[in-house]
């Protein structure tokens, strides 16, 4: 669009590129993930999406079409990471705006001719707190592997000192599951992940804990091509892996566990519940919910095409009753927990509560669209290098050299965030935060 033309049906505005930018900046896979599967990458993109996989974006939109195509022009490799240490500009609390360049192209991109137009974000430094000097008993560092030389995956904190990770001997090749506790410094196994012989492009996905068992969900594909998915749990005081439920009816896209029983939902169907031993089937819903943290479930997955639709409902399956969302007119994305909601309006980050109380706009541009779509333990929010602490206000930054960090694998919001302590490519230690360590109050 050149300068002085009206925007055209199809097109942008300049502020709708930089929101479009920065929610993609939020939701890049990491660097090994660019070079996987199109169809897992997809597949995982809400449980391994990764912050900040670029300083510099390209985006191009032609017009008389919405589809916008982001090109990351420069990414960060796995271990680029900080020293956790707030620098003299960062205790001030400073600012840096994005800065935006333009550029024209015309082109036969789409049918007839097209108007290309590049627009250029360099990442802004948020303000706020280091996260060192505000949860500092929630931040440590681990090795990146384990004893077999396993690159591990964060998956959610089990307490306040306690990771649960996933061990993976390559890409998206879990091999164990194991504990790293921060006070000890040392790691030890839970159990050995199988893979079901005669399945293809097999991977477990989400994972979940309640400080007892593990469970989780695996994909794969049989002979003829049928996707299957299978449901697996384990103790977390050690033992083999237990393999409880098989289907090629549906895709699981969360799973949780309730006392002795896992319960998961399916991307499009009801909430199944089956003991960890035993062989009956329970169906809590067949109304179209989604597990968010057990007992509480949405009615929106967490699909691409759901991305801007609002959340209606929050479902307590345990007690079987529904709580209705109270949603302000142009509101969008918005996904609530039990205590608060999150969501945009006007090109804002918002929250509030689910009957509409509380409402308030976030600081700054950020939080557009974080990576984990629910509120983190129904309290935090988590956006590039922001964390943002619903209950006392408080906003966190983190102090990084690089330009990349992941969160982790968890089925519900995962209460990790990590990054590389070096700038090597594959690092030998992560920086990792745990939000399940942040005192109530603090």
């Amino acid at each position: 669009m050149r300068s002085g033309d009206e925007p055209r049906a199809g097109m942008r505005t300049e502020g709708d590129l930089v929101g479009a930018l920065r929610q993609a900046a939020d939701r890049a896979p990491e660097p090994d993930l660019l070079a996987g599967v199109g169809e897992r990458k997809r597949r995982r993109t809400r449980r391994r999406a990764q912050l900040l996989a670029a300083a510099a974006v390209v985006v191009v939109v032609g017009a008389g079409t919405a589809a916008t195509k982001v090109i990351f022009a420069s990414g960060g490799g796995e271990g680029v990471g900080t020293d956790a240490r707030p620098t003299a500009e960062e205790d001030r609390g400073a600012v840096a705006e994005p800065t935006v360049t333009q550029g024209l192209d015309e082109g036969p991109e789409t049918a007839g001719p097209t108007t290309t137009r590049i627009v250029t974000v360099t990442p802004r430094r948020p303000a706020g707190t280091p996260i060192g000097r505000l949860w500092p008993k929630a931040l440590f560092q681990m090795p990146a592997k384990n004893a077999d030389g396993w690159r591990y995956r964060p998956v959610t904190g089990i307490n306040a000192t306690e990771v649960l990770l996933m061990a993976e001997s390559s890409f998206e090749k879990a091999g164990k599951i194991e504990i790293y506790d921060s006070k000890t410094g040392k790691a030890r196994l839970v159990a050995e992940v199988p893979a079901t012989k005669g399945l293809k492009e097999y991977f477990p996905q989400s994972a979940t804990t309640d400080g007892t068992n593990v469970a989780w969900y695996a994909s794969g594909t049989d002979k003829d091509r049928n996707r299957v998915a299978e449901v697996w749990w384990a103790p977390l005081s050690g033992g083999k892996a237990q393999k409880i439920h098989t289907t090629t009816e549906y895709a699981i896209d969360a799973i949780g566990l309730d006392g002795d029983q896992v319960v998961w939902s399916a991307v499009k169907g009801g909430v199944q519940r089956k003991p960890l031993v035993g062989s009956t089937i329970e169906l809590l819903s067949n109304e179209d919910l989604h597990l968010i943290r057990w007992p509480w479930a949405s009615d929106i997955g967490d699909g691409p095409d759901a991305l801007e639709a609002n959340q209606t409902k929050i479902v307590n399956l345990a007690e079987g009753t529904e709580t209705k969302i109270a949603i302000k007119p142009g509101t969008t994305g918005l996904r609530c927990g039990p205590t608060w909601c999150h969501g945009r309006l006007d090109d804002r980050g918002i929250i509030q509560r689910p009957d509409g109380s509380g409402f308030r706009r976030l600081p700054g541009a950020g939080f557009m669209n974080g990576l984990s779509p629910y509120p983190i333990l129904d309290r935090f929010l988590q956006s590039g290098d922001t964390v943002y602490d619903l209950n006392t206000g408080k906003q966190a930054v983190i102090t990084r050299v690089g330009s990349w960090g992941g969160v982790g694998t968890s089925s519900e919001a995962s209460t990790i965030v990590y990054w590389g302590v070096t700038k090597e490519q594959k690092p030998a230690k992560y920086w990792m935060l745990n939000l399940a360590a942040v005192p109530p109050g603090q």
